[in-house]
């Protein structure tokens, strides 16, 4: 009964382990209000933000459009992995239900984007900081970025570079640090095309473990990641003029599902031996009864038919029934 109440509670948790906060917007949509939101709702947020017809009906009550006509030209979304929150304090906030991975809200957003703007080339960038360089280098708009900017560059008291989980931090500080001055030289500008612009930290995630949720290097981590986000915001927000969408998402759903999983695999081990324990039957999957009715009773409606048919052909009369007796009797009497 206990294990049950565990799991329940694991699969809860792993459905309601995140934040959604709402850093900057242009004064033609409003934010209101503190109800939650599932994960798969924020490509119709994003959507609709940017002047697009949602493709699904989402009843969250805390987005509004004022003005149409000056709709947001760029989406910015920052995806913290492995927190419940990034300790933003600025922005608004909502409690974000974790039912999907980030990436694919960046995939539903970027293919609906494409498919309206096939031919002007938007600018869709999902960089991936645990990947570094490598990523960002896939996209022109961040042509020019290296890694001269080191860690040790990041101005730091708690965190110490001699710890890999920290020294990891820096780096994508750092990196994102570049970004924000690359944006900042103008290489984005309004052109009429909605951009997306992604970034996942999974850095903070191993730091706050191996120190402490409450920890003064966790809270010094939290406090730079502010700080780079601000800097980021304000450089979308001077080369958008104004017209920019910023968000951060954060998920802790990577510990809760993980959570989920062990209790799930000993619940399992104690059904398989419980199994050989006490002779029990193999448990089958919900279709098991359709599939077996369907079988059984095909299979008796198919004896049947063929026993009445085997029985109709051993009563025939050859002389009244059978077109063949008949035919080949007719033949005969004119051959004579």
């Amino acid at each position: 009964m206990l294990k049950s109440l565990l799991v329940l509670c694991g699969i809860a948790s792993a459905w309601g382990a995140g934040e959604f906060s709402v850093v900057h917007h242009p004064g033609s949509i409003i934010f209101r209000g503190h109800e939650a939101i599932k994960e798969t709702a924020l490509p119709e947020v994003f959507t609709a933000a940017l002047g697009f017809s949602t493709e699904h009906f989402s009843n969250w009550r805390g987005f509004y459009i004022d003005n149409p006509f000056n709709i947001p030209e760029a989406v910015v979304t920052i995806a913290v992995d492995g927190v419940r929150d990034a300790g933003q304090t600025k922005g608004h906030h909502y409690p974000l239900i974790t039912n999907v991975d980030e990436g694919q809200v960046f995939k539903s957003l970027a293919k609906r984007i494409v498919e309206r703007f096939p031919d002007e080339g938007p600018t869709l960038v999902r960089v991936d900081l645990a990947n570094g360089l490598e990523d960002v280098k896939k996209y022109y708009v961040f042509d020019g970025i290296d890694n001269k900017e080191s860690p040790e560059e990041v101005k730091h008291k708690q965190l110490k570079l001699d710890i890999e989980e920290d020294r990891a931090f820096l780096r994508d500080m750092a990196l994102l640090t570049n970004v924000a001055k690359r944006i900042g030289e103008g290489v984005a500008k309004e052109d009429s095309v909605p951009d997306v612009f992604w970034f996942r930290v999974a850095s903070l995630h191993p730091l706050s473990d191996l120190h402490g949720a409450n920890s003064s290097e966790t809270k010094e981590a939290r406090q730079l990641l502010e700080n780079v986000i601000s800097l980021l915001t304000d450089a979308f927000v001077k080369r958008y003029d104004n017209r920019v969408f910023v968000s951060v998402m954060t998920s802790d759903a990577s510990h809760t599902r993980q959570r989920r999983n062990l209790m799930a695999t000993e619940e399992s081990e104690e059904k398989e031996s419980n199994k050989s324990k006490y002779n029990l039957a193999s448990t089958y999957t919900k279709e098991y009864p359709a599939i077996f009715n369907i079988i059984l009773w095909f299979s008796v409606v198919m004896f049947f038919a063929l026993l009445a048919i085997c029985y109709a052909t051993a009563n025939m009369d050859p002389g009244r029934d059978s077109i063949i007796y008949r035919m080949t009797s007719t033949r005969m009497k004119k051959d004579n």
